[in-house]
């Protein structure tokens, strides 16, 4: 039972969460009404799962929840002003249309994150390797623990480097507003389960999504191992840039090790002193 709970809780948990907010939206129910509430709900049912079958019993409980939670709150925000911005800009500016608007709405939905996605790989493997923007990346690896809240765990200005060039693209082909809007709360979604303390297995899904047995690697607390698995939502460009990284046997026999920045034990914890830091020599 519990291997059969392992291996359908992913495909059953994004099937529903993706399957509420397209058909929420397509009913023409305010976008973010439509949105809001389902990630909020599927954020407390990972919650619960998180305590009824943990990854890590260590990680279950920490002083970094107010934390994320402030990270959370402050990063959806820049992403809704963006989509405001993305509103504002469309009735001013004519730009291209290129976007296939005549596809199925979900396959609209999928294409736009699709975009979305890679930008945001593209970014977070380039934060890896400039340190100017490693460290402004830093906050997001100074986690000790993995749980599904601290995926939006981001400086603000890196949020804005790392989201911001999809949307930009997306605008400029004429992706509809509310096609970005499903694309960000899906993401959100997956994010959640990238990132949760869950015990689950992705089985084959795992070659194509970028799930927590896969992006738990990312975050060693040695920086050396964390230069794999910089998707956000498709290993796709994991493959085509030989950043993935996989070891089953390992995984399973002995875990992922410690998670953090080893190199920066005083990482600082608050969450003005954090958004401080990067500019610190």
């Amino acid at each position: 039972m519990k291997k059969f709970f392992q291996f359908s809780i992913y495909p059953v948990f994004m099937i529903s969460a993706w399957g509420l907010i397209l058909w929420a939206i397509q009913t023409g129910m305010n976008q973010y009404l439509a949105t809001i509430p389902i990630i909020a709900l599927f954020g407390v049912i990972a919650l619960l799962l998180e305590r009824f079958m943990p990854f890590e019993k260590e990680w279950v409980n920490g002083t970094d929840w107010n934390l994320d939670f402030t990270y959370y709150i402050i990063n959806y925000l820049i992403k809704v002003s963006a989509q405001f911005s993305f509103i504002w800009l469309s009735t001013y500016v004519v730009f291209f249309d290129w976007f296939p608007t005549d596809l199925p709405f979900w396959a609209q939905v999928l294409l736009a994150l699709t975009i979305i996605d890679f930008f945001l790989f593209f970014v977070h493997w380039q934060s890896h390797k400039y340190q100017w923007l490693w460290k402004l990346h830093a906050i997001h690896h100074s986690s000790e623990r993995l749980y599904f809240l601290n995926g939006e765990k981001r400086h603000a200005i890196h949020q804005i480097l790392e989201g911001g060039p999809g949307i930009i693209v997306c605008l400029v082909i004429g992706v509809p507003q509310p096609v970005v809007v499903a694309a960000l709360a899906l993401l959100a979604i997956n994010m959640m389960m990238q990132h949760t303390n869950l015990d689950y297995k992705a089985g084959i899904l795992k070659k194509f999504f970028c799930v927590a047995e896969l992006h738990r690697w990312h975050h060693r607390a040695d920086y050396k191992d964390a230069q794999v698995n910089y998707g956000a939502w498709l290993t796709l460009w994991d493959y085509l840039f030989k950043t993935n990284y996989d070891d089953p046997k390992i995984y399973d026999s002995k875990g992922v090790g410690e998670i953090g920045i080893k190199e920066e034990p005083d990482y600082p914890k608050s969450y003005i002193t954090q958004m401080i830091y990067p500019f610190k020599k």
